[in-house]
Protein backbone atom coordinates (compact mmCIF):
# COMPACT_ATOMS: atom_id res chain seq x y z
CA UNK A 1 0.00 0.00 0.00
CA UNK A 2 1.26 3.42 -1.22
CA UNK A 3 0.47 7.40 -1.29
CA UNK A 4 1.76 10.38 -1.56
CA UNK A 5 1.06 12.81 1.67
CA UNK A 6 1.55 16.69 1.57
CA UNK A 7 3.06 18.31 4.63
CA UNK A 8 0.70 21.47 5.14
CA UNK A 9 1.98 25.07 6.08
CA UNK A 10 1.90 24.01 10.25
CA UNK A 11 3.84 20.52 9.73
CA UNK A 12 0.46 18.70 9.39
CA UNK A 13 0.01 15.58 7.22
CA UNK A 14 -3.78 13.62 6.60
CA UNK A 15 -3.57 9.63 6.11
CA UNK A 16 -5.15 8.17 4.12
CA UNK A 17 -8.22 6.34 5.68
CA UNK A 18 -7.31 2.61 4.12
CA UNK A 19 -3.93 3.46 5.86
CA UNK A 20 -5.05 3.85 9.38
CA UNK A 21 -7.72 1.36 9.26
CA UNK A 22 -4.73 -0.67 8.21
CA UNK A 23 -2.53 -0.49 11.24
CA UNK A 24 -5.70 -0.39 13.52
CA UNK A 25 -5.41 3.42 14.62
CA UNK A 26 -8.05 5.99 14.33
CA UNK A 27 -8.64 9.73 15.09
CA UNK A 28 -7.16 10.41 18.30
CA UNK A 29 -5.18 7.82 18.47
CA UNK A 30 -1.34 8.65 18.91
CA UNK A 31 1.31 7.54 16.93
CA UNK A 32 5.19 7.04 17.99
CA UNK A 33 7.89 8.94 15.46
CA UNK A 34 11.16 7.24 15.28
CA UNK A 35 14.07 7.71 12.66
CA UNK A 36 15.81 4.68 11.43
CA UNK A 37 17.97 4.51 8.64
CA UNK A 38 17.04 8.36 6.97
CA UNK A 39 13.43 6.60 7.35
CA UNK A 40 10.06 8.24 9.57
CA UNK A 41 9.02 5.23 11.30
CA UNK A 42 5.27 5.78 12.99
CA UNK A 43 3.57 3.11 15.06
CA UNK A 44 0.62 3.24 17.03
CA UNK A 45 0.74 3.62 20.91
CA UNK A 46 -1.54 0.43 20.99
CA UNK A 47 0.43 -1.36 18.75
CA UNK A 48 3.60 -0.65 21.38
CA UNK A 49 1.26 -1.53 23.86
CA UNK A 50 0.05 -4.63 22.77
CA UNK A 51 3.85 -5.73 21.71
CA UNK A 52 5.38 -5.08 25.20
CA UNK A 53 1.81 -7.27 26.58
CA UNK A 54 2.66 -9.88 24.37
CA UNK A 55 6.76 -10.17 26.00
CA UNK A 56 5.23 -9.29 29.43
CA UNK A 57 3.07 -13.04 28.66
CA UNK A 58 6.08 -14.38 27.12
CA UNK A 59 8.23 -14.23 30.03
CA UNK A 60 5.53 -15.17 32.44
CA UNK A 61 4.89 -18.43 30.62
CA UNK A 62 8.58 -19.20 30.48
CA UNK A 63 8.76 -18.43 34.24
CA UNK A 64 6.29 -21.32 35.28
CA UNK A 65 4.42 -19.04 37.83
CA UNK A 66 0.69 -19.70 37.72
CA UNK A 67 -1.52 -16.50 36.94
CA UNK A 68 -2.88 -17.21 41.13
CA UNK A 69 0.64 -16.96 42.50
CA UNK A 70 1.28 -13.71 40.63
CA UNK A 71 -2.35 -12.21 41.56
CA UNK A 72 -1.31 -13.05 45.31
CA UNK A 73 1.86 -11.96 44.93
CA UNK A 74 0.49 -8.77 43.77
CA UNK A 75 -1.80 -8.69 46.60
CA UNK A 76 0.78 -9.02 49.10
CA UNK A 77 2.66 -6.38 47.30
CA UNK A 78 -0.66 -3.70 47.72
CA UNK A 79 -1.05 -4.56 51.06
CA UNK A 80 3.06 -4.06 51.99
CA UNK A 81 2.96 -0.38 50.06
CA UNK A 82 -0.57 0.32 52.06
CA UNK A 83 0.76 -0.33 55.70
CA UNK A 84 4.01 1.00 55.36
CA UNK A 85 2.10 4.27 53.51
CA UNK A 86 -0.26 4.71 56.21
CA UNK A 87 1.51 3.52 59.23
CA UNK A 88 4.12 6.13 58.89
CA UNK A 89 1.01 8.70 58.95
CA UNK A 90 -0.64 6.87 62.59
CA UNK A 91 2.98 6.63 63.74
CA UNK A 92 3.61 10.54 63.76
CA UNK A 93 0.28 11.28 65.70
Amino acid sequence: MTATLSIRPRRQVTFPEKFLRAVGASVGDQLEANIKDNQIVLKTKKKIFLDALGEIQKAVKESGISEKEMQDSLKQIRRDIYEKKYSKGLSGQ
